[in-house]
């Protein structure tokens, strides 16, 4: 084996598997025409070595034909990576403030700065760490917009359609919220309830314990689709379609919290209006729960009612979107190469 053939093999050691072989095969093809040009056709051990030594070591050669393989965040998506690096951080420490909340007015339990820090210590490094890994795996398959692989061509800029522009501050804001309540069941469950007041008894809802695999699966899809929607920074026809169907799935969830409410509440004979007036009179013998648990129906009931609201607003947008603009479905995929 020639020192051409080891430089060869030691420079696809850091190349992707995808394009090795032909970017092994330019680089044997640059080097021989190099060699040819300085020292003809029968360059001498030495002369192979110098030269060897001009274009560097492999792992920079390397780098230079794979510059986004030596990040593990790149250029390209470090903005949106930071961007959701600081909302993970808000919404996590949000949650926690939360979870201290009800912890020191709920359960008694003592205010302990150096359980908080521990606390942020632990959970902060870990969210970062998945949003790190979602980073990294867009970053190794070079996932990114299909559009920026073509030319530029100013026969190509989008027709003005205020339909599709989209609210950065109601995205992010949206976003901040999903990842607070994600974190809240994700990590506190034994907090999801109510209490009476202040110091007293609290109560966990079980019905919310039932289906929090669900409410979880909900709160995920909406937040990775908040997350695209700021790397796009436009609606397009696709990701309209993909929130009406995330609202219809929440409507799903939320149909079952409602009916899983109107089954514990039926069970203990407090299914109706005028039953949970009853139960107020009740309260001393443990009315609060049903009253509480009445409560949470009513949020899920005017929750449901909004999300249906809102999905027959995005079918009109959709419908604007669709008559004011071309549909290419080409233009919203990403890339995976």
């Amino acid at each position: 084996m020639t020192l051409i053939d080891r430089y060869i093999h030691e420079v696809g050691r850091f190349l992707p598997r995808k394009n090795k072989g032909d970017i092994q095969a330019e680089l044997r093809s640059s080097v021989v025409d190099s060699l040819e040009d300085r020292f003809g056709p029968e360059p001498s051990e030495d002369e192979v070595e110098d030269l060897l030594k001009e274009f560097g070591p492999p792992r920079d050669v390397a780098g230079s034909y794979y510059p986004q393989g030596q990040y593990l965040v790149g250029p390209g998506l470090y903005p949106l990576f930071r961007m959701v690096a600081w909302i993970v951080i808000a919404a996590v420490l949000g949650a926690q403030m939360i979870a201290w909340s009800i912890g020191v007015l709920v359960a008694g339990e003592p205010f302990s700065a150096l359980e908080i820090v521990a606390s942020v210590v632990n959970s902060i490094p870990a969210s970062l760490g998945w949003v790190l890994i979602t980073f990294m795996i867009l970053q190794y398959f070079d996932a990114k917009p299909a559009l920026d692989e073509e030319p530029w061509d100013p026969k190509a800029l989008p027709a003005i359609n205020p339909d599709q522009d989209l609210k950065r501050v109601e995205i992010i804001v949206g976003l901040i919220g999903g990842l607070l309540i994600l974190v809240l069941v994700t990590l506190f469950p034994q907090w999801l309830g109510f209490i009476t007041f202040p110091g007293g008894k609290f109560y966990t809802n079980p019905v919310i314990l039932q289906y929090l695999t669900l409410i979880e699966v909900s709160l995920g899809a909406a937040i990775a689709l908040n997350v695209y929607l700021l790397w796009k920074g436009r609606w397009g026809m696709v990701t309209r379609i993909i929130k009406i169907a995330l609202d219809i799935f929440g409507v799903l969830v939320l149909a079952f919290l409602v009916n899983g409410h109107n089954a514990w509440l039926a069970a203990r004979s407090a299914g109706g209006f005028f039953d949970a007036i009853e139960a107020i009179s009740g309260i001393a013998d443990g009315g609060w729960e049903l009253v509480g648990m009445q409560a949470f129906r009513l949020a899920f009931v005017v929750a449901l009612i909004v999300t249906v609201i809102d999905i027959i607003g995005s079918i009109v947008r959709l419908i604007k979107s669709y008559l004011k603009s071309d549909f290419s479905p080409k233009d919203f995929v990403l890339k995976v190469e």
